[in-house]
Formats: C-alpha cells, structure tokens, sequence
C-alpha cells in the first residue's frame, strides 16, 4: 500500500507548524521552501487541511496557516481522513470472479486485519510523538532538524 503524495506533503507540512510552533501563523510558501515541494501542490493540501479541521488560516498582514489543535491531538488518521476521506479498503473480485460467495474470504478477513491494524497504528500517532522524534535527532529535518539529508 502506498498513501498519496498528499498525504506525505501534509504530514511534512503539519510536522513543521508543529516543530515550529503553532502561535505564529506560517506563510505556506515558507512551509513549501522548507519541506522542499511545490507551494501551489501544499497550497492546494493545506485547504484540505483547513475543511479537515486540522489547521485554521488567518488573512492579513499577519497571515498563514496554524494548527487549529495541539500537537498531541493530531494523529496520522485524522492526517489521512483530512486528505482521502478514509482509509484505504480492499475489494473483493467475487463479483468479477463470479465467486461462490464464501462467508468467511480468507483473503478479505486478512486485508480487513490489516486495515484495522493500520488504522490503531495510525490513530495512536499523533503530531506531538513526531515532532519529539525529530527534535531528538541530530540530523537536519525541515530546515530545522534535518529531513533524511545525507551529510
């Protein structure tokens, strides 16, 4: 399985307010700059972010982006549900398959498993537990405590 580049853009994003702190309000173009993508696609994300609930936009001359939460109350989870809507399911091909219909599909029980086993992990980590991981770290991430750059 493999999340979108949304999903990765924002959980970048939201990891830098949160790193950053969240009392200022942060322009997105400097976000962009600092995670490194293109400010239109992080724009686009952030207003996603913004109808999740996960981050409030403020106009004016002091304007930008915060998170509308604390830290410790933004997980991965809310991160997906903001972007895609819900997490990712798996289809079953009985109908393509002209399937006997099985009660129990081994296979759909397994890919349910994991589904549920994503969505725990998901949930019990929030913005807080990524930002403290990072500020540990001696390498640079997000031009404050390094991003996987290699010195």
């Amino acid at each position: 399985m493999q999340f979108s580049t949304s999903i990765e853009y924002a959980i970048h994003g939201l990891v830098y307010l949160a790193v950053n702190g969240s009392e200022t309000a942060t322009l997105v173009g400097d976000v962009a700059r600092a995670i490194k993508v293109p400010d239109s696609y992080l724009r686009k994300v952030f207003q996603l972010l913004v109808r999740g609930g996960l981050v409030s936009s403020q106009r004016g001359a002091r304007g930008g982006f915060v998170l509308a939460r604390e830290p410790a109350r933004i997980t991965l989870k809310d991160v997906v549900e903001a972007i895609d809507g819900s997490l990712p399911l798996y289809t079953c091909m009985k109908a393509k398959r002209k399937c006997s219909g099985v009660a129990a599909c081994p296979v759909s029980s397994a890919f349910e498993e994991a589904r549920k086993k994503m969505a725990d992990v998901l949930d019990a980590t929030t913005l807080a537990s990524l930002s403290r991981g990072i500020a540990r770290r001696s390498a640079r991430w997000l031009n404050v405590t390094g991003c996987a750059e290699e010195d």
